[in-house]
């Protein structure tokens, strides 16, 4: 999942930098820093977002705390990164990070319902 990740977003990055300035060499900078970024990263983004959808009690509050902090951070790193020297478009770059606002939200709505099964079969099983 990580490598498809990667891929998809390098990949958006990359036409993006390319279509601005036309050369390879810039783009695939850029693209490398985000397919790097989100092929090591992501999975940590992903676990903590696992982590507040399971750990908060109110299901408004977890779901939202879920979504909010993994995307935030996501999205802050890459434009960090972007502005880095060799990004020709460090803005443009990060627009495509915005994926992740969508994805998280439904990774937690994911997470709390798995958790709800796993509850409901350990009453069952316990008879409570």
């Amino acid at each position: 999942m990580g490598l498809a990740g990667a891929f998809l977003m390098g990949s958006a990055v990359f036409y993006i930098n390319y279509e601005a300035v036309g050369t390879f060499t810039p783009a695939f900078t850029a693209a490398l820093k985000q397919w790097v970024y989100t092929f090591f990263f992501g999975g940590i983004v992903i676990r903590s977002c696992e982590y507040f959808a399971n750990t908060i009690p109110s299901k408004a509050k977890a779901i939202t705390t879920a979504t909010l902090i993994p995307s935030i951070v996501t999205i802050l790193l890459v434009f960090g990164l972007h502005n880095l020297k060799g990004t020709p478009q460090p803005f443009e770059s990060t627009l495509p990070s915005l994926i992740i606002i969508p994805g998280t939200f439904f990774w937690a709505l994911r997470e709390r319902r798995k958790k709800k099964i796993e509850e409901n079969k350990l009453s069952d099983e316990f008879g409570s």
